[in-house]
């Protein structure tokens, strides 16, 4: 009998064989270029004071 932690980790493979080497490439670029990644709305920064500023104005409460 599988676990779910196996389940998860063949479909995450299998997820990676669907994406092209491009977007793979274009993916990385994006996080390394980009590293700092908003929870709440997943846009990302070069900075983690840009990321700062962006919550405190844009999700601020």
């Amino acid at each position: 009998m599988t676990n779910n932690n196996e389940l998860d980790a063949s479909a995450n493979e299998s997820s990676s064989v669907f994406e092209s080497p491009e977007e793979k490439k274009k993916r990385f670029l994006m996080e390394f270029e980009n590293p700092f990644k908003c929870d709440k709305c997943s846009e990302r920064f070069k900075k983690k004071k840009y990321l700062r500023e962006h919550k405190a104005e844009v999700h601020a409460y």
